[in-house]
């Protein structure tokens, strides 16, 4: 008499019919080892087979009999075919019935099973698993386009030929898996409401040895006094940085050193703040977050404020590009995520115009957003007189800055005024003419 043998169906996946008359089909629901333990008690025979419907078993000797010796355990089946993807979890069990179901409800995961033996086959043909090279400026686009139960996502600037000989796999929940420091090489299971791919409950990482290309460096100037010397020290000690200068306002000075850029992120640098003497560039985008900006903290001694204000940014060229009517702060108009290392120490305070325009734009920038107890504690900071030179000036930006909010709070064109350079230079010497000097 043929044993039974149950198939399991995989949703967006080739199947292969059963060789077996007796065959129950099945979908796959969160693991073998959860579909094993409801219908087990539907088996017949003293044995009975476990396949997925992705695996052609043409080459399976379907009437293999266990030794005597060998009768109590399960027998496992997997690949070892070069473009297999070898797993030795593998997706073709001959399975003891009654030892089973006397060990299943002692178990928590299959391979807990007593008494496991593990077969090799050279030509056990299963679906090949896609792969996709990302971007790395948005990685999960190409995952929820490809409709696959598994797909294989790598960065495009590695070669495919990194990607392992491997097989996920089912004897438990689906996992993601990923490779090397800064998982540029993962297998990612498909799954409904994930909206980045930390929503994957379930992940497994594994070592793997590549070269990473590092984020192109962009000094982003307009009238500061100090630029040029910073830039020289910036060049001095990361000879790939390069300069944008002159665009008055933050979006045409973003979208050029998007330009300038080369990398799918780029580190912006200013020159209002001093670099951290142990900040070193090396800092990479999370792969598993959804596309964002990047906000390093800054110190700012004059107010003693430690924040991502003036610090480094690690900018998003693609969100860059998407963002055509930024509100009051460009950086935060797109995702954004704050990384509480210090980046840079702040010389806001180095000239009366540069102590006031940063305190009066980013007063405003404070004031039209939603309240925290964080926002209120930074506004208190900037609104309190000081230590330091032209700390004065600090306050004085403050107190203009809240001014022209309550003025013009329910007047957006007119709140724009803080992104115009030339503007706040034309009030600040119009209120004190006296402070004309930058």
């Amino acid at each position: 008499m043929a044993f039974d043998s149950v198939q399991v169906r995989f949703k967006d996946s080739e199947f292969f019919s059963s060789p077996l008359a007796n065959t129950r089909v099945v979908p796959f629901v969160n693991s073998y080892f959860d579909i094993l333990k409801s219908v087990v008690d539907d088996i017949k025979t003293e044995y009975f087979w476990f396949f997925s419907g992705f695996i052609n078993m043409a080459t399976m000797d379907m009437d293999f009999i266990p030794e005597q010796h060998e009768k109590n355990q399960i027998h496992v089946w997997y690949n070892t075919h070069p473009k297999g993807g070898t797993n030795k979890e593998g997706n073709v069990m001959l399975i003891p019935t009654k030892k089973f179901k006397e060990q299943m409800n002692d178990i928590r995961y299959l391979r807990d099973y007593k008494d496991i033996n593990y077969h090799a086959h050279n030509n056990l043909y299963q679906s090949i698993i896609t792969k996709i090279a990302f971007n790395l400026s948005d990685p999960i686009t190409p995952y929820k386009e490809n409709k696959k139960y598994y797909t294989w996502l790598f960065n495009k600037a590695l070669d495919s030929k990194l990607v392992p000989n491997f097989f996920p796999s089912f004897w438990e929940d689906v996992k993601l898996y990923s490779w090397g420091k800064t998982k540029d090489i993962m297998l990612v299971p498909r799954q409904d409401n994930v909206g980045q791919l930390y929503d994957i409950q379930r992940s497994v990482h594994y070592d793997l040895e590549y070269e990473v290309k590092p984020m192109d460096i962009v000094f982003i100037s307009y009238d500061e006094p100090s630029a040029e010397k910073r830039y020289q020290k910036l060049k001095e000690k990361f000879p790939r940085a390069k300069w944008v200068k002159g665009h008055m306002t933050q979006t045409l000075a973003y979208v050029a050193a998007a330009m300038e850029s080369s990398t799918d992120y780029f580190f912006a640098v200013f020159p209002k703040s001093e670099l951290a003497p142990e900040f070193d560039f090396s800092f990479q985008p999370d792969r598993l977050r959804n596309p964002c900006h990047y906000i390093f903290d800054c110190y700012i001694p004059v107010i003693d404020l430690r924040y991502g204000w003036g610090g480094v940014i690690l900018y998003n060229k693609k969100l860059i590009f998407e963002t055509l009517k930024p509100g009051l702060d460009f950086t935060m108009s797109q995702p954004h995520h704050s990384v509480p290392i210090l980046s840079a120490i702040s010389n806001c305070n180095e000239t009366p115009l540069l102590a006031y325009r940063s305190s009066f734009r980013e007063v405003i920038k404070l004031l039209q957003m939603k309240q925290t107890v964080e926002s209120k504690y930074r506004l208190k900071k900037w609104s309190t007189l000081g230590k330091g030179d032209n700390a004065e000036w600090i306050y004085q930006g403050a107190v203009d800055g809240k001014k022209h909010y309550e003025q013009y709070k329910d007047d957006y064109d007119k709140l724009m005024y803080s992104y115009d350079f030339d503007w706040i230079k034309d009030q600040f010497k119009s209120l004190y003419p006296k402070k004309t000097s930058d």
